[in-house]
This record gives C-alpha cells, structure tokens and sequence, in this order.
C-alpha cells in the first residue's frame, strides 16, 4: 500500500511540475516573451531572444520612461497563442493580443528559433514583427 500511495504522489508531482514549469517549447517562450514586452520588462524579455534580437530590444529599453514602463504593466493584455508550426530548428508562432479595455485584438505572428537547445525569438531588422 506504502508503495502504491509513493507511486501516486511521485506521478502527481512529476505532472505538476510539467504543467508549471511553462517548458521549452515555442509557444511558452513566446507567451514569456510577449508578456514580459507588454509590461515594459525588457530586460526579462531578452532572456527569450537571441542575441541580435536582444540587442535590438537593448535600444528600445532605452528609449522606454519609467512612465511609460509603470503605464505598460497596467495595461495587461489578453495573450493567446493561436498555433506553431515547426520545422527543423525553426518554428513560427501565431498569436493574438488583445486590448482589455477596449478588447481590440490583432493577430501576428513571431520567428523563433533553437539556439543551443533553446527556443527563443527572433526578430530580423527588415522585418520587425
């Protein structure tokens, strides 16, 4: 019986920390991604890109007021991902966000790619989405 219960709460532990730890996968690094560029993080958002991508969000922290990142944080936009489609060590993620005050949404779309293992976004300079 001592073995059955054991066995039970080890599955239930190892569920729960599937469903909690958000994963590697496209989607839950670019549902990080997003919300962390939607509250004014950027410096957290970063922890998602790649290098270039990051760089590229180094100069739009910069130009970000303590304002305007205070603004951002209370705006709090739904997320959704709609879809990912992978190919190889490249995925494009579809996802929609929208406005909870005036519940206008958009769809788009974000590049990701694996770096050592690793999901992250990336965002070319001809082609910022």
């Amino acid at each position: 019986m001592k073995r059955y219960v054991k066995n039970i709460a080890f599955s239930a532990l190892c569920l729960l920390a599937v469903a909690c730890g958000g994963g590697n996968e496209p989607e839950s690094v670019a549902k990080k991604f997003l919300e962390a560029t939607t509250s004014g993080e950027i410096a957290e958002a970063k922890k998602y890109t790649d290098e270039q991508t990051g760089m590229m969000l180094g100069v739009t922290e910069s130009m970000i007021t303590p304002e305007k990142k205070a603004e951002m944080a209370k705006q709090k936009p739904d997320i959704e991902i709609l879809s990912s489609e992978v190919k190889d060590s490249t995925a494009v993620v579809k996802y929609k966000i929208t406005n909870t005050k005036t519940k206008e949404s958009v769809e788009k779309q974000l590049d990701m790619k694996q770096v050592k293992g690793d999901w992250k976004v990336t965002i070319k300079k001809e082609g910022k989405n």
